[in-house]
């Protein structure tokens, strides 16, 4: 399969969100794990109570903020093949100050549409000075336009997909179960080349 997550790839929708972000006004980006910090930095955090941030400002280089403890596994993502600047914080840190400290007089700022209310409210606390907006509205419009690698990524994954539903014919008999038909599909999947089913 393409891989969308090359270094260059990533720098370049990197470059094109922090353009986005300074056109909308915006001083950065405060992208937490999800769909939006991987498509930004092929880091896929897990979405824990311990604050990971991906600070991308509008002047200066991107830093992706994560527990110490996590770390060595954004370093060994693709955020760290790139090079990303990975900044841990400890127990005995605040990271939402870290974060702030990041952007100093900020203004306005934009958080990502799925972040958690409780992280929200922190950072807001932590920058009271700067006017929260969403940032999906940024990220909406770069992701609508696929890169080469992006459409060639797409269309192995449909290849791949079409290769598993024309195998359900071997698994949907009588007296199979849900959960048997289920994990003969998630088994195709896997053996297509995806990490998941």
């Amino acid at each position: 399969m393409s891989n969308p997550w090359e270094p260059d790839t990533l720098r370049g929708r990197l470059a094109r969100a922090t353009e986005l972000a300074a056109d909308a006004d915006l001083d950065a980006l405060l992208i937490t794990p999800g769909a939006d910090l991987r498509y930004l930095t092929g880091y896929d955090a897990l979405p824990l109570e311990r604050l990971t941030c991906l600070v991308l400002r509008t002047h200066g280089d991107p830093v992706l903020v994560v527990p110490g403890l996590e770390q060595p596994a954004a370093a060994a993502s693709p955020a760290g093949r790139m090079a990303l600047d990975i900044v841990p914080w400890d127990e005995l840190e605040d990271p939402y100050a870290l974060v702030a400290s990041l952007v100093p007089q900020a203004h306005r700022v934009a958080v990502d549409d799925q972040m958690w209310a409780e992280k929200v409210l922190r950072l807001r606390a932590a920058m009271p000075g700067a006017e929260q907006a969403l940032a999906g509205a940024v990220l909406r419009e770069l992701r609508m336009r696929k890169s080469p690698a992006e459409v060639q990524a797409l269309r192995e994954a449909s290849a791949a997909i079409d290769r598993v539903h024309a195998q359900m014919g071997q698994w949907l008999r009588a007296g199979r179960t849900e959960r048997e038909v289920g994990a003969d599909i998630a088994e195709a999947i896997r053996a297509e080349g995806h990490a998941a089913a």
